[in-house]
């Protein structure tokens, strides 16, 4: 074939000669390139993987969207301790749905919920923070084909990095919540909604009916009072109210003072008709109460001769947990009245976070019908 034409033999003869001189080259850069890495892995140090493993903890290799999000891409250490300040969670252990409520004001919200994926039935938490609504908030980008799963993403981001949702879920209880697209939206809600929205949590297959528990932050006290005083729950855990409830002003200078006053000066000097509206309320709470407290928190007195006062006149059930220091502070709030203005950025008090989470859940275990089974404890490695 070459005969009739040698220019082209030769021709084909140096492109073979050329790829074969490449194909050499490329072999012997990887085999430097190769030993060199060795070499520099045997000259590290050990890391961090091995140093979980000389402590005897398995290390997972994980995917972001293992745990939901792609916003954790680097190595992330847990709080040290039982109950660390935010649990993490994988995609085999949760199961986590919403569902779309109509409210009676024509607006829509979404119930949300997870639950430990291998548990037949489990104790259930119902929280009313204003964090969850803050954190399914974050805008979703504009034009994406995964935009749908990011709103999904978002919606359980509360029981994926609150401290709350997390632990109560890893340590093996149903936890569900509401969210709107705005706080305005949820404010819409009135009790017949949130009866219908307890009801279709406390329905759920995986949900023990007789163990079924209501947990609020102080921004929702009066909400979540009233509701308390109006559905039987298995238990109540409230954070301690930063205002004077049912009441349209906060009284923020009686409160200041309230150190001075006795119990009936208080309301004298607040609003004589807020005791009488207390009592009633609180006296219509059949479920044992726990009040989250702290040290240094300017309403401590004030609590003391009105919400604690009342709770004992009416010879209503309830514990206290206290915490060293006010366990977590919101930017935006409005002074004025109590209640959120806009959806706010929660910082937290990781001690007094973990002192609040082991009396809690110490206290839902208590009074649980059905013991929770706590999810396997992991490490996270990038």
């Amino acid at each position: 074939m070459y005969v009739d034409f040698p220019s082209t033999k030769i021709l084909m003869f140096r492109r073979r000669s050329l790829f074969g001189f490449l194909a050499i080259s490329i072999v012997f850069v990887s085999t430097c390139f190769g030993a060199d890495e060795a070499g520099i892995a045997k000259s590290q140090p050990t890391s961090q993987a091995d140093e979980y493993e000389e402590q005897g903890l398995k290390p997972m290799i994980l995917d972001p969207s293992d745990i939901f999000s792609d916003e954790r891409r680097v190595l992330r250490r847990l709080t040290t301790g039982e109950y660390p300040f935010r649990r993490g969670l994988f995609k085999d252990d949760v199961v986590i749905k919403s569902r779309q409520v109509k409210l009676e004001s024509g607006k829509k919200v979404s119930l949300v919920w997870g639950r430990p994926k291998n548990a037949k039935v489990a104790p259930a938490v119902f929280i009313i923070d204003v964090e969850s609504a803050a954190l399914s908030n974050t805008p979703a980008p504009l034009f994406s084909n995964r935009r749908n799963q990011r709103r999904k993403e978002l919606e359980a981001k509360y029981l994926l990095t609150s401290p709350f949702g997390s632990n109560l879920l890893g340590h093996g209880f149903v936890v569900a919540y509401a969210v709107g697209k705005d706080l305005s939206t949820l404010r819409s809600a009135r009790k017949e909604d949130w009866v219908d929205m307890f009801d279709k949590i406390r329905d759920l297959k995986g949900v023990e009916d007789s163990s079924f528990f209501l947990m609020s932050t102080k921004e929702y006290a009066n909400l979540s009072v009233y509701l308390a005083s109006t559905y039987s729950f298995s238990g109540f855990i409230l954070e301690e109210p930063h205002y004077m409830l049912f009441s349209r002003d906060t009284h923020r200078d009686i409160i200041d003072e309230s150190y001075r006053y006795t119990s009936e000066q208080i309301w004298n000097r607040t609003d004589p008709s807020r005791k009488d509206l207390y009592h009633r309320i609180f006296g219509n709470i059949f479920s044992p109460i726990m009040i989250i407290r702290s040290e240094n928190s300017r309403t401590n007195d004030f609590t003391e001769k009105t919400l604690i006062g009342t709770l004992i006149e009416t010879n209503t059930h309830f514990d206290t947990i206290t915490l060293p220091q006010v366990p977590r502070r919101l930017v935006s709030i409005s002074e004025s009245n109590g209640v959120m203005d806009t959806e706010p950025r929660v910082t937290y008090n990781a001690s007094s976070v973990s002192t609040w989470l082991e009396g809690m859940i110490t206290y839902l275990k208590v009074k649980s019908d059905t013991m929770p089974v706590e999810l396997e404890k992991r490490r996270f490695v990038y």
